[in-house]
């Protein structure tokens, strides 16, 4: 058995339907992503994660600019953990994730085929562990012009 964190279903439907509402909030062209961070193993110590159009994801052209950006994230632990959601690269631009979701504009105009990264980062562990795992989803709207 490993020590790997499970999201519970409860809280794994809940982010869906998070998405699926900023989904359908935000109309017109987007692509969206959920992926697994590797496990936080340290305290302050970020741990990055990459989103960008991939295969599967509506044909996003070279021209295509961000009009809204919605990013969550979800674990099963007592830790405190920070997490920004940043456009480029680790220095950003980044906005802070208060709670467990933020819907933003402060990447409109950049390109939609970012990368876009969730960087989380322990700032105590409370009553549990490393490793820690972060659920992250990542849906970018934007213009196809």
């Amino acid at each position: 058995m490993t020590n790997a964190r499970r999201v519970p279903r409860a809280a794994a439907a809940a982010s869906l339907i998070l998405a699926a509402g900023a989904a359908w909030a935000g109309g017109g062209l987007a692509w969206t992503q959920d992926r697994v961070s590797q496990g936080l193993q340290a305290q302050g110590r970020a741990v990055a994660v990459r989103y960008e159009p991939g295969p599967r994801d509506p044909d996003v052209p070279a021209s295509a600019r961000i009009t809204q950006v919605y990013a969550s994230r979800d674990f099963d632990s007592s830790a405190q953990v920070d997490t920004r959601v940043c456009w480029g690269s680790e220095r950003g631009p980044c906005v802070p994730l208060r709670g467990r979701s933020v819907e933003t504009h402060a990447f409109d105009g950049r390109s939609a085929h970012g990368p876009l990264l969730l960087v989380h980062r322990i700032e105590g562990w409370g009553d549990d562990h490393a490793p820690l795992f972060v659920r992250g989803t990542v849906t970018v709207w934007f213009d196809g012009r």
